[in-house]
């Protein structure tokens, strides 16, 4: 996961360099924007994950316990793990508002569809949310779901609504 998440401006460069043979002008500057807008939230991401979410997740896991005989021990593999995959998940979740505004691009999501299900929305953030924290506690779940919620709403804000058809009638 370190590697991935290290690697990830290289790999942004390489699909650029890939993708911006077959571009015009307007076009390259517009991709060129949108690969600069992606690595800035990734490590925004990242950025939050490793320096607010993690340290919370790291002192509740920490503080567990299922009884006084149990002693805890966390291993340096299972820190490791949860560490670098917190830190990715956390990267790629704050590629939310670019995503949707590729897709409005398309014409396969607009405004007026996010906000219509945005209750299904916090739904499907809270279980994102519950799933890339490790711990189960509802301060932890917290910090990681209003980030992506105001994600959400950013990516409400960013995409242009859905032109209206013109009918016979109007």
């Amino acid at each position: 996961w370190m590697s991935v998440v290290t690697a990830a401006p290289y790999l942004f460069y390489e699909v650029w360099r890939f993708v911006s043979p077959a571009l015009y002008p307007n076009e390259r500057r517009g991709v060129k924007k949108a690969l600069f807008i992606g690595r800035v939230m990734f490590f925004v991401g990242v950025l939050l994950g490793y320096f607010m979410v993690y340290p919370l997740t790291l002192r509740f896991l920490s503080t567990y316990q299922l009884s006084a005989t149990i002693e805890n021990q966390i291993s340096l593999n299972s820190y490791i793990d949860n560490f670098m995959m917190l830190i990715l998940c956390m990267g790629l979740a704050f590629e939310l508002p670019l995503v949707t505004w590729l897709l409005s691009l398309l014409g396969l999501v607009h405004k007026t569809f996010l906000r219509k299900y945005r209750r299904h929305a916090i739904v499907i953030i809270v279980i994102a949310a519950a799933v890339i924290t490790p711990t189960g506690d509802p301060f932890t779940l917290s910090v990681v779901a209003i980030p992506l919620y105001l994600l959400y709403e950013l990516s409400i804000l960013m995409i242009k609504d859905k032109p209206h058809s013109l009918t016979h009638e109007e």
